[in-house]
């Protein structure tokens, strides 16, 4: 394709000022705003440019580009150094003096990284008053690295973009505990119910993932701890469970293969209340359904709830009306608590956090050493970098009672998954046992 002259000399300027300014963007003088003794420059040999500088089959490219330098230079924007003995005709060096870069940054139609930065704090400012900690912490440290002229893990070129993160994040947390669909959601806040997995979501679960602090296996728990869902929650149980609603009473014991409570039943059920004899949460679904099919015959005296991994905001709501129900109170038995779920990191943390959260007398079923050493043939082998985890839970105080399991995991190499245990009626559990 034949070249064209002022097309060539606008794109090469717009280019080598755009380095330029690069390299300034990246010094101390910008940092600190004080200028250094070290200007930012480029050599021409060994440069972008280098190729079209040098090219014998086309000596236009290094009239053209001497010429759009020169003009540049009697702009006063650059200055040029010439090759030993080839004034004129072979450029060495091109140099950008600090007292020119504003005007370089007009010339090459660059808005200023500066203008950029502090744009970036005026859209974040908002969330200095967040009601999430973790969020304010966040926006804290992104403004102090804006203010020294860095931006760590942001795109300062996609202001827009942080504006609709600001509304996401400032939005969420008037949800007050409860979830809602991401298109919903997104109808809601922006007019066009996919803006916010198209253009928003990516960054939104980035941040909580980078951010929170939690801990979490799944997008779909990612999702669940910011409020957000893709699909309508149930909570999933069975057992002799009962409550109210609309002062009628229901009852979930007749319906034998387990019930889904909707996020509608769980917001008006009232008087929860069990006599169950053994309150059991399974991690895992095919577990669940495992249990129900295998121990029917104890259907009337044990509470199955399904967690799904981590308990979504749902599954919350529902502990918090069953607490009540499980804790001593007058002369009534509190019924035995267990959580089953797999001998890995994943499910010691959502054993603790159901205990620490809903079920303070919760007890691990089928978590221990023993256990794994009994189905270590079909165990999951655990990655080195598995391994690095599961070093940092031995040092951590908080899973101080699961160091045998934990040091069984490290050496042996590892893990369980709770679908191993394929027959639950040949497993022993502790009330069992004792009470014949």
């Amino acid at each position: 394709m034949e070249l064209n002259e002022s097309s060539y000399k606008r794109q090469f300027t717009r280019r080598l000022l755009d380095i330029l300014l690069g390299k300034y963007e990246q010094s101390q003088s910008f940092a600190t705003g004080v200028p250094g003794k070290q200007r930012p420059q480029l050599a021409m040999g060994k440069s972008p440019f280098t190729a079209d500088y040098n090219d014998e089959m086309d000596f236009r490219k290094r009239q053209w580009m001497n010429e759009a330098l020169l003009e540049l230079e009697h702009l006063g924007v650059l200055e040029l150094v010439w090759a030993k003995f080839s004034a004129g005709t072979d450029i060495d060096k091109v140099i950008l003096p600090l007292d020119r870069v504003q005007q370089a940054y007009g010339l090459a139609g660059i808005v200023p990284l500066k203008e950029k930065l502090e744009r970036l704090r005026q859209v974040l400012a908002p969330l200095a008053n967040h009601p999430w900690v973790w969020v304010r912490k966040w926006r804290e440290k992104a403004d102090a690295a804006l203010s020294q002229g860095k931006s760590p893990h942001l795109d300062v070129d996609d202001p827009s973009g942080y504006e609709d993160l600001v509304r996401a994040l400032s939005e969420l947390p008037l949800l007050e505990g409860n979830s809602v669909s991401i298109r919903l959601f997104s109808q809601r806040l922006f007019q066009d119910s996919k803006h916010l997995e198209r253009s928003v979501l990516k960054r939104l679960l980035a941040l909580a993932k980078m951010a929170s602090g939690e801990q979490r296996d799944t997008e779909e728990e990612w999702l669940d701890l910011l409020g957000l869902a893709r699909n309508p929650q149930y909570v999933w149980l069975s057992g002799p469970l009962t409550f109210q609603i609309d002062s009628r009473e229901l009852s979930c014991e007749p319906f034998a293969g387990g019930v889904g409570l909707s996020a509608e039943t769980v917001r008006k059920m009232t008087e929860v209340a069990t006599t169950a004899r053994r309150i059991v949460t399974i991690e895992n679904l095919t577990s669940y359904h495992q249990w129900l099919e295998q121990r029917c015959d104890r259907s009337a005296e044990e509470l199955v709830i399904y967690t799904g991994g981590y308990p979504r905001r749902l599954l919350q709501s529902f502990f918090r009306k069953l607490s009540g129900a499980v804790r001593p109170a007058g002369d009534r038995l509190m019924p035995e608590a267990y959580h089953w779920g797999d001998i890995d990191i994943g499910g010691i943390r959502i054993y603790e956090y159901v205990k620490a959260r809903f079920i303070p007398h919760l007890q691990p079923l089928w978590m221990d050493a023993a256990t794994l050493l009994k189905y270590e043939a079909a165990a999951a082998e655990a990655s080195e970098e598995y391994a690095v985890q599961l070093r940092q839970a031995l040092s951590d105080p908080q899973y101080a009672d699961w160091r045998p399991v934990l040091e069984m995991m490290l050496e042996k190499g590892i893990r369980l998954e709770q679908e191993v245990i394929s027959d639950v009626t040949r497993e022993t559990i502790a009330e069992e046992r004792s009470s014949g």
